[in-house]
């Protein structure tokens, strides 16, 4: 397992594409790292934290639906990672986490963490 998500971060990746990164190297999977590439930077305007929306889409890939005869159980799930990110830090949003201190590499882990346990 990945020790630090964070280390893509200091790589160069953005928070988003981390979090894709570690699952991949993770799980083996193949989610694109493109898929992530807008989302760094809270979607590129400081709004919801590129990491937050990392760990959504790499849930969706594990544990979405292919069709309508599935269950949708991921809502709940990502759910989950939106109520324990708000909890600790108190917003989902990028611009509010920086000016809380809130360092990128500190809320990739975080993230990266809620979803393991998830997954």
């Amino acid at each position: 397992m990945i020790d630090k998500a964070s280390n893509f971060k200091k790589e160069g990746y953005n928070c988003c594409e981390s979090i894709i990164k570690a699952v991949n190297e993770d799980r083996d999977v193949n989610i694109p790292i493109s898929v992530g590439t807008p989302f760094g930077g809270g979607m590129s305007v400081g709004h919801t934290c590129g990491a937050i929306t990392g760990a959504i889409i790499a849930l969706g890939f594990l544990k979405g639906r292919n069709d309508l005869t599935e269950k949708n159980t991921a809502s709940k799930y990502s759910s989950e990672i939106m109520k324990s990110v708000k909890e600790k830090y108190g917003t989902y949003n990028c611009r509010d986490l920086k000016k809380k201190g809130v360092s990128c590499e500190e809320i990739i882990d975080f993230a990266y963490d809620e979803l393991k346990k998830i997954l």
